[in-house]
């Protein structure tokens, strides 16, 4: 994701290097890349722009690393501690590892829940009992047993450090698109001979939005 960004933020590099002189493209540049538009007219606040634009780049990939380490330690924690079998496997499944102690038919089991979900579902028909449990239950494989119920909770603590990284990372995204919006804005203003240019903030159902009226 983040090296297609870059790669897209080149190619509008060289794009307004060739057409500077586009209004068109002026407006699509500053939307590419925040600050490069202005500071080719001038705008020194361009610079800040500019370095916003690269600071945030660069926490996207710090943060983007960060997560990932913290999904590999959890993953190494739970085949040592909860002895899963090397693989690779769903988010349901290592979020299901953090909240049952095993995953098989043992008194705190994750089948076990669901073998007493198929029992309530249909209490008088074994066979759809079965079928429920053929849908929804671990094969045996996939089973896991924690040593201990501290380990398990050091294992929770490590998948929600590496789901906070992801808050941080949709953060970060939202804080880019924000950045590139107020750039593309700005170039409409300084782009427009007449200035019939109006940019203001509304909600809409609880949430903001950015309003951009022009005239042409």
């Amino acid at each position: 994701m983040i090296r297609k960004t870059i790669i897209l933020l080149l190619i509008s590099l060289l794009a307004c290097g060739l057409f500077a002189q586009s209004r068109g493209l002026k407006v699509l540049g500053a939307l590419a890349i925040p600050g490069l538009p202005q500071v080719i007219h001038g705008r020194n606040y361009g610079y800040a722009m500019l370095a916003g634009e690269a600071a945030i780049i660069g926490s996207m990939m710090m943060i983007n690393s960060e997560e990932k380490l913290a999904q590999r330690e959890a993953y190494e924690f739970a085949l040592k501690y909860a002895h899963i079998q090397p693989g690779s496997y769903s988010e349901t499944y290592f979020r299901n590892l953090s909240r049952y102690n095993s995953g098989g038919f043992a008194a705190d089991g994750y089948n076990t829940k669901i073998l007493k979900e198929a029992m309530n579902l249909y209490p008088d028909d074994p066979v759809k009992q079965q079928d429920y449990l053929n849908k929804h239950a671990y094969p045996e494989e996939m089973y896991w047993s924690w040593d201990s119920t501290a380990q398990r909770a050091a294992y929770s603590k490590i998948r929600i450090r590496a789901s906070k990284m992801r808050d941080y990372a949709m953060a970060t995204k939202g804080i880019m698109i924000v950045n590139h919006l107020i750039s593309g804005i700005d170039a409409l203003r300084f782009t427009s001979k007449d200035k019939r240019s109006q940019v203001y903030m509304s909600l809409k159902e609880r949430s903001p939005l950015i309003n951009v009226s022009y005239s042409f």
